[in-house]
């Protein structure tokens, strides 16, 4: 990013992750309507993996991507890699938005996500 340019976020998620009941239903709905509220943003890029959708890979575990630092989250600790060892993440990222439903596709997703949490 240069200086002076707005930050740029791009926000993958899953359908099911969107779907498990980690947190009360009113918490999820609460989320979803967050998730709703930045589509169409200029400087971000929301995109869900739908149930359902062929995937060119299994993602077998979260992580998150900050410019070339990633950070994987396991039940033992936090991994944080960069440079060439960020360079697989980049391709993961890259593989699974193109399975990823994006503007109004993901707007249908998330409002019958919040219509079945009743």
């Amino acid at each position: 990013m240069r200086e002076g340019e707005p930050r740029r976020f791009e926000l993958l998620v899953a359908e099911p992750a969107l779907r498990w009941g980690i947190v009360p239903p009113e918490v999820m709905r609460e989320q979803i309507d967050r998730l709703h509220g930045v589509i169409g943003l200029g400087n971000v890029r929301p995109g869900i993996l739908p149930l359902g959708v062929p995937l060119d890979l299994v993602p077998l575990h979260t992580f998150a991507m900050y410019d070339d630092l990633v950070c994987v989250e396991t039940f033992g600790r936090e991994h944080r890699y960069t440079g060439a060892e960020s360079e697989t993440y980049t391709t993961v990222f890259d593989t699974l938005w193109r399975s990823a439903a994006t503007g109004h596709d993901a707007r249908r997703i998330l409002v019958q996500i919040a219509d079945d949490l009743g």
